[in-house]
């Protein structure tokens, strides 16, 4: 196993992380897609448009056009909350990291790197809505290149995460993870974390029933 260390984002790293992020945004979208065709409306727009059609029309090529089609449909419906979030995210934190992650106190930037080589990234910046007089660190865009799964480089910039909120002085480390998600859950679960609540976070993930779990993770007192 190659040894990976972790360090902060420098500005010739961003089409590596790029490349990363964008991968790690929209690998998730085949369960998705098999996750809608089993819920009660993918079944009955899947099925249900061909099987009407080709009772009026009598025509099974016609209906299987149309099965085709249907299918194409919820291909795009599935997707479309990915595509979505990393246009935006591409648009917003994204597009100027330094400026959105290093430039303040209390937000950092961290890519792993591998036989010189960028193979996995996380950010973390003060969470926008804070309970009480809580201090939380929301951590973001944990991914690593799927040719280093398995090495613990998940873990290693999660932990980064973890003792930068303890270094900073945050009370909570929080984040969000959607359903299908398992490896992480699993990950996060294993470093600590607990699952305070699950919602839908907009109506594009409603639309394909996938919730987000969000997770909190107490931050031990660095005195």
């Amino acid at each position: 196993m190659a040894p990976h260390h972790i360090r902060k984002y420098e500005d010739q790293d961003r089409e590596a992380v790029i490349d990363i992020f964008t991968k790690g945004t929209l690998y998730l979208n085949p369960s998705c897609f098999f996750h809608l065709l089993k819920q009660p409306r993918g079944f009955l727009v899947l099925l249900g448009g061909p099987g009407a059609l080709f009772l009026g029309s009598g025509s099974l090529l016609l209906s299987l056009l149309a099965f085709l089609g249907f299918l194409a449909v919820l291909w795009w419906v599935a997707a479309y909350p990915f595509s979505s979030y990393l246009d935006h995210a591409l648009h917003t934190d994204m597009k100027d990291i330094r400026k959105s992650y290093l430039s303040a106190r209390g937000s950092c930037f961290w890519v792993a790197e591998s036989e010189g080589q960028v193979v996995g990234m996380v950010c973390a910046r003060p969470a926008q809505e804070a309970s009480g007089r809580q201090k939380n660190l929301e951590l973001l865009h944990l991914s690593v290149d799927q040719e280093h799964w398995g090495k613990g480089i998940a873990k290693s910039l999660t932990q980064t995460v973890l003792q930068f909120a303890q270094d900073q002085g945050y009370d909570n480390v929080v984040l969000s993870t959607i359903k299908l998600n398992y490896a992480a859950q699993r990950l996060y679960e294993r470093l600590g974390f607990w699952k305070s609540h699950e919602a839908f976070v907009s109506l594009k993930w409603k639309m394909i029933a996938i919730p987000f779990f969000f997770y909190e993770y107490t931050v031990a007192s660095s005195l």
